[in-house]
């Protein structure tokens, strides 16, 4: 009797299941891959600058999802935390108003010693907006890993990207400092330019030619909302000769009553192009007495120095839009004569404080607030997130006579005469 037998291709099995295997393995890591990808957050807006950028949000990542002002300087941030709540990795990007002119390989020379760390590369990035220079450091010891770079904007400006880990996965900070260069958005909306053209005509002209000659004296009402005056100030603007190192100079008072009543006095002095000057302000207040003093060499370094519980000093490098606060009638009346009706200026004040302000000009009513025709009026929107704006009102010879100031509450500045305000202050 025969039997018959089927006989099976030995391995098939085998093969069959090496194939699910490596099926299982590439599912698995993509898996893996989907879950540690870098998620980005929508476009940031920088106001009015025309920068936008994204930064990591999700799986572990937290924002805010905006701009912060610090320091004369935009900062939006996100941070990548532990269940336990610690962080371990850490991106931000910050835009420099006023940055020292330094060469890369200097800024990431001195980033790596501030982290005590080593460059182990350093290239370039283009995208279709800006261009990108950057460092890799390491530190192995803590299993610390920073990308840093650094972008040039236009009125000089800058944008520095950086993101650090301490978990030795040097691929996750890669990974997530290309994701954040690769979202950088930039489109030179132009405001800031036509700030700048505006002030280089001011210093052009010199600012003996918005005196005439005369002595400027101006006195103010300060009311609140109400319309009860709480305050005044004053301040007079003056030449003091050709032959002077600072041949323009204004001198200012404030005192403003309440739960917290202060009295400020400054002063400021400045050749005639504005290419150097030394703005000086002493405050008294419930809290003590502050003071600082801000001069600008002809270098276009501005160092602030601030006098008090903790003296400090400050070096920063001004645009070409940037101009005292105390200049900014010449600034609408400018615009007046070109015809602007939109720019951005930095407005310095007399604390060292650089704040980007949009100026637009707006459609004058037929009577202001206060029952006034006014010529014109204007409208300075603070760009630093605080929601601050001021409205003014300027007659036909292009002066300022009514403020309306928006801050936590309503203010208005109204111009009146040394008499008006011995009457309500004696």
């Amino acid at each position: 009797m025969s039997e018959t037998y089927t006989t099976r291709r030995p391995g098939g099995d085998k093969v069959a299941l090496l194939g699910l295997f490596i099926l299982a393995l590439l599912a698995a890591r993509l898996v893996v891959a989907l879950k540690s990808a870098v998620l980005l957050s929508e476009p940031i807006e920088l106001p009015c600058d025309g920068l936008s950028v994204s930064v990591p949000m999700g799986n572990g990542w937290h924002s805010e999802e905006k701009w912060e002002f610090q320091e004369n300087t935009f900062v939006v941030s996100s941070v990548l935390t532990l269940a336990s709540g610690n962080p371990i990795a850490y991106a931000c990007c910050r835009y420099l108003l006023a940055a020292e002119p330094t060469a890369h390989r200097i800024r990431f020379e001195q980033r790596a010693s501030e982290v005590d760390g080593t460059i182990v590369k350093t290239d370039q990035t283009r995208t279709a907006a800006l261009t990108i220079d950057w460092a890799h450091i390491e530190k192995p010891e803590i299993l610390l890993d920073t990308f840093v770079g650094t972008a040039e904007l236009p009125n000089k400006r800058q944008l520095d990207i950086e993101v650090n880990q301490i978990t030795g996965d040097t691929e996750l900070a890669e990974q997530t400092f290309r994701a954040i260069v690769m979202s950088l958005d930039f489109k030179d909306n132009q405001l800031l330019g036509a700030g700048a053209e505006i002030i280089e005509t001011i210093k052009r002209k010199g600012l003996g030619g918005f005196l005439d000659s005369q002595v400027r004296q101006t006195f103010y009402l300060v009311k609140d909302s109400t319309g009860h005056a709480i305050g005044f100030a004053s301040d007079v603007l003056t030449g003091s000769g050709s032959d002077a190192p600072f041949n323009m100079q204004t001198t200012g008072f404030s005192y403003i009553e309440g739960r917290h009543t202060v009295e400020q006095a400054t002063s400021f002095q400045c050749t005639d192009k504005l290419d150097e000057f030394v703005y000086r302000s002493q405050a008294r207040s419930a809290a003590g007495r502050s003071g600082s003093q801000i001069a600008l060499d002809k270098t276009g370094t501005m160092t602030v120095t601030r006098s008090g519980v903790r003296p400090e000093e400050k070096n920063y490098r001004l645009g070409p839009a940037a101009i005292a606060e105390v200049f900014l009638d010449q600034i609408l009346g400018q615009m007046l004569d070109t015809g602007r009706e939109e720019i951005v200026v930095d407005v310095v004040d007399a604390h060292g404080k650089i704040t980007p302000t949009f100026v637009s000009r707006i459609e004058a009513a037929k009577e202001d607030p206060g029952g006034r025709d006014a010529a014109y009026v204007f409208k300075l929107e603070l760009l630093d997130g605080r929601g601050f704006y001021e409205q003014l009102y300027l007659n036909q010879q292009k002066q300022t006579y009514r403020t309306f100031l928006r801050q936590e509450d309503t203010y208005i500045v109204e111009r009146t005469t040394a008499e008006e305000i011995i009457r309500e202050f004696p």
